[in-house]
């Protein structure tokens, strides 16, 4: 994995949990979630298109790396 997905992956991390904190919570109200649940959408596509490079770029996929 290359760093911008690791940086992807941490970001989504973190949201998940402000996310989780915030709606136990009830702190913030519904406009704080809804934020976050949009940044963490964004996010996700943009992780999605970042993965998809890199199997372009490298050619190879998960089951190529596991039958390594």
């Amino acid at each position: 994995m290359t760093t911008s997905l690791y940086i992807h992956h941490v970001i989504n991390l973190l949201l998940m949990i402000i996310l989780f904190i915030l709606n136990f919570t009830h702190f913030g109200g519904t406009t704080a979630l809804i934020i976050l649940f949009i940044i963490f959408i964004i996010n996700s596509i943009l992780l999605f298109r970042a993965n998809s490079k890199q199997v372009k770029n490298n050619g190879s996929t998960l089951e190529d790396f596991n039958k390594k």
